[in-house]
């Protein structure tokens, strides 16, 4: 796989239970000089993944920084994620599960260990991340009817 610069976009299509759900994925890339540019498509994101190399201490130091400025500007109802990639190259490991699972605790986001080339761990992801995200829509769809509940109860003049 060619590593992104700059931009990328894909969309996944997952079926919970009978639910089609279509995720439309903005691979921004981790590199430093594309930060303003990222900053603008997570501060509206529903769902974010941090991801980073288990082969490469530096990658750990540098996705620390990036959870640090997401958490900072992310919505409030964001679902957020921290990957550890490349577990098909566990003899290479350099950084534990543990240092990765502290690194998502801090930053309340869930933690996955996965592998983009071979796939897993990628699609119990994507499902974790498709039911976060609906039964936060179908929370927000009842405040609203709450909302408009409430509205309609009071009268014009009160």
């Amino acid at each position: 796989m060619n590593a992104t610069v700059g931009i990328d976009f894909q969309m996944k299509t997952l079926t919970l239970g009978s639910t089609i759900i279509t995720l439309q994925l903005w691979d921004t890339a981790g590199q430093e000089r594309f930060r303003s540019i990222t900053e603008q498509y997570y501060r509206k994101a529903d769902g974010i993944l941090a991801m980073y190399d288990i082969t490469q201490s530096s990658s750990l130091t540098a996705v620390r920084s990036w959870m640090d400025s997401v958490k900072e500007k992310m919505c409030e109802d964001a679902v957020l994620m921290l990957l550890a990639n490349k577990l098909d190259l566990e003899d290479s490991r350099e950084v534990k599960t543990g240092e990765g699972q502290r690194l998502a605790d801090e930053h309340q986001a869930l933690f996955y260990e996965c592998s983009a080339k071979t796939g897993c761990n990628v699609e119990e992801l994507m499902t974790h991340l498709a039911g976060m995200l609906v039964s936060q829509d179908d929370r927000q769809c009842e405040d609203a009817l709450l909302l408009t509940q409430g509205i309609a109860k009071r009268g014009c003049c009160t």
